[in-house]
């Protein structure tokens, strides 16, 4: 059997206490890096999170909060593994797939980025990709890279 990772393994820990005591169990449990936040009875909106939260089931599946920012919450949620470890954020809280298309999609968006600062001596306050680019990178519209909210395009 694989080895949870630390968040896993303290939910694991939880549970098992909880129903030792007869204590009932919450749905979720939300870590924010190693550090247990809160709990309630089922996910709920991102928007109640800050990005890089991990919510954890009683069942072990675990997200992890993405997009969006720390004052007004993150704009949804991503399925993680519960098998390796979730690093934090740190604001860019974007992760794209790593296949080709989106390497190649990623590669323009850097290009892109870099040229805007040198020409306007700051990076835009957002960027529109077609809803396509965005569903072959793995991102959600909303989603912070590099300090650039990435929208869609409608």
């Amino acid at each position: 059997m694989k080895r949870l990772n630390k968040t896993g393994e303290a939910v694991k820990q939880f549970v098992e206490l909880r129903t030792n005591g007869g204590v009932p169990i919450p749905g979720v449990w939300f870590f924010d890096g190693g550090k247990l936040v809160a709990s309630a009875d089922c996910l709920g909106p991102a928007r109640m999170v800050a990005p890089g939260t991990v919510a954890v089931s009683a069942s072990g599946r675990q997200w992890m909060a993405v997009g969006g920012d720390r004052v007004n919450g993150a704009s949804g949620w991503s399925f993680v593994s519960p098998y390796i470890e979730q690093h934090p954020v740190n604001g860019d809280a974007v992760h794209f797939n790593d296949n080709a298309k989106s390497l190649k999609i990623r590669s323009k968006l850097d290009a892109y980025l870099d040229y805007f600062q040198s020409v306007k001596g700051t990076l835009p306050d957002s960027v529109v990709l077609r809803r396509e680019q965005l569903s072959a990178c793995g991102v959600l519209p909303g989603q912070v890279y590099k300090g650039v909210r990435l929208e869609a395009y409608v």
